[in-house]
């Protein structure tokens, strides 16, 4: 995936000034940044849910942000997968159907049994949301975003309502599906004790993405 000269502005203020980026299949990167810097502005561009300002995004020789609405939504719906920073589960559904919900219109085999079990929520299938801890709903929600196997996997804030033991196993799985199925893998955190299993970490300071000269 490649983005080039992604600006955006908000009230008349730019947020991203001309940001360029390379993320290869298989990597992992962490990005970190102050509060309103424009992590999630970023990310929600990435995901098709907003459009920038000008800049081009291009996956697998595709210009992303040239699709129509529909090309988008099917896009969003096999290729790309997001992790909000609120789980946004349907109310009414278990656990196990939230996942076969997203699976009914993709022609993924994932099997939701063995992701729920990897995430330590076999135990939960039959639950509704409000049942689950914030933790659960949030670690439900990032089965969700991996159930079709997407090629590219925004992530922000993914362990923010865990505690370090399932944040850490969150964190891994995410890696794992980067190097083990060739994924793009971004995440937007601030908990710095998950950053050493990304393979980079950028910061992102004054509309412009930057190594972290922390890490």
């Amino acid at each position: 995936m490649k983005l080039t000269n992604i600006c955006h502005t908000y009230d008349g203020q730019p947020i991203l000034r001309g940001i360029d980026l390379q993320v290869d299949p298989g990597e992992c990167i962490g990005i970190i940044g102050p509060s309103g810097s424009g992590k999630s502005t970023l990310l929600q561009i990435l995901g098709l849910l907003k459009r920038p300002d000008v800049g081009l995004i291009e996956l697998e020789g595709r210009e992303l942000l040239a699709a129509s609405e529909e090309e988008r939504r099917l896009l969003r719906l096999n290729e790309i997968g997001f992790v909000f920073q609120q789980a946004h589960l349907v109310p009414y559904l278990t656990v196990r159907e939230q996942l076969e919900l997203v699976q009914a219109e993709s022609e993924s085999k994932q099997d939701p049994l063995h992701l729920l079990d990897v995430l330590g929520l076999s135990h939960r299938l039959n639950q509704l949301p409000k049942h689950l801890s914030g933790g659960e709903r949030q670690r439900v929600a990032v089965a969700r975003a991996l159930i079709n196997r997407p090629q590219l996997l925004l992530a922000d804030e993914p362990t923010a309502s865990l505690d370090f033991e399932n944040g850490r196993r969150v964190m891994e799985l995410l890696v794992a599906e980067a190097r083990n199925h060739g994924r793009r893998v971004l995440v937007i955190t601030h908990d710095e004790r998950m950053l050493d299993v990304c393979d980079r970490v950028l910061l992102l300071q004054d509309g412009q993405l930057q190594p972290s000269p922390r890490h």
